[in-house]
């Protein structure tokens, strides 16, 4: 059944400004939801693994390759097969629906250096499908992309990267059927990361010093200006610190906290900000190629790799109904391929 146009933009408004019921919510907290699960599906490919290829793009200082020039033009794809938990799927303050969940996410990118300039160019494309087997209303499905133009040291690995994204996204309702919601991000930011080797000793500068890094300590900062529609445009400022550990080819592991603050613009439902905070934890273990019958089917197979997570969000919000926690666990199938 269709729905007519103005129905639908004045149901995701509501939703989007946190009403009580459990679908509207489900529905529309699409920027803190949407958030917190790009950061943990970003600390899913951000770990410091040498084996199965990493996208191109990512929120965390300390994954692989992010703050180093592309030799040449490259191609990734990647794909993650997350079965987990949710103590919140719904996101209400109170009396929220605790779930299984399913997340599938499809990742493309591209990098290339811009000639001779220390500049470095990505682009990335996703899919993603949400999926939950006790709070059906708030399965989504999501599509989009960005752009990303960074400044880079190609003899410095480690040196502090500025860069600006241009990225949007479509939601809509399962299975992609009726778009329900848009939005154009613009960020302005930096990485910032340090490496060390099993003794703690910062890694010498070089082109690429992953072989000798086992410790790294990474900062993100950003700027966003989010644009929405329906909803309400917004902007917002990011503060991500990560760790990474990796013990040998297998096994590695990391820490990161997202902080961030988001100022809405005027609106006549009363909602002026946002806090959110988000630990997130992970640790990988890569199935060695001997397992998989040697290097040739490890690499056709993306050389998987199998995850651990567990996440704690908390956001604040002067909106009806808007402030709420969640607890999220995840065991995850990683994949990768270089092209």
């Amino acid at each position: 059944m269709k729905t007519a146009p103005m129905a639908i933009a004045a149901l995701a408004s509501l939703a989007l400004l946190g009403a009580a019921s459990a679908q509207v919510a489900g529905r529309g907290r699409l920027d803190a939801a949407s958030d917190a699960q790009d950061a943990m599906d970003d600390a899913l490919f951000a770990t410091p693994n040498s084996t199965t290829p990493a996208p191109l793009s990512n929120l965390y200082a300390t994954a692989p390759d992010l703050e180093a020039q592309a030799p040449s033009p490259q191609f990734r794809a990647n794909a993650l097969l997350p079965l987990g938990w949710n103590s919140n799927a719904d996101e209400l303050s109170q009396g929220g629906t605790s779930s299984g969940q399913w997340r599938p996410v499809g990742n493309l990118s591209w990098a290339s250096p811009i000639g001779d300039l220390p500049l470095r160019a990505t682009v990335t494309g996703f899919a993603e499908t949400d999926r939950t087997f006790q709070a059906s209303n708030v399965d989504l499905d999501k599509t989009g992309g960005s752009g990303r133009l960074q400044l880079v040291d190609p003899a410095n690995d480690q040196a502090f990267s500025p860069y600006f994204v241009i990225g949007p996204r479509w939601d809509f309702i399962p299975t992609f059927d009726n778009q329900i919601s848009a939005r154009q991000d613009f960020n302005l930011g930096f990485n910032k990361r340090f490496n060390f080797d099993a003794n703690f000793q910062q890694v010498a500068a070089a082109a690429d010093t992953s072989s000798q890094t086992v410790w790294s300590l990474g900062m993100t900062a950003f700027l966003q200006r989010r644009l929405r529609e329906p909803g309400v445009s917004s902007n917002a400022a990011f503060v991500i610190p990560s760790l990474s550990y990796a013990s040998g080819q297998s096994w590695s592991a990391s820490f990161a906290v997202e902080f961030l603050s988001r100022w809405f613009d005027q609106n006549s439902f009363g909602l002026s900000s946002a806090c959110e905070v988000q630990p997130i934890a992970t640790l990988e273990y890569v199935v060695p190629a001997a397992a998989l019958g040697g290097e040739r089917n490890a690499a056709l197979l993306g050389h998987p790799a199998i995850d651990l997570q567990g996440s704690y969000l908390k956001v604040w919000s002067n909106g009806p109904g808007g402030g709420f926690e969640q607890w999220q666990t995840v065991a995850a199938l990683k994949m990768g391929w270089r092209f």
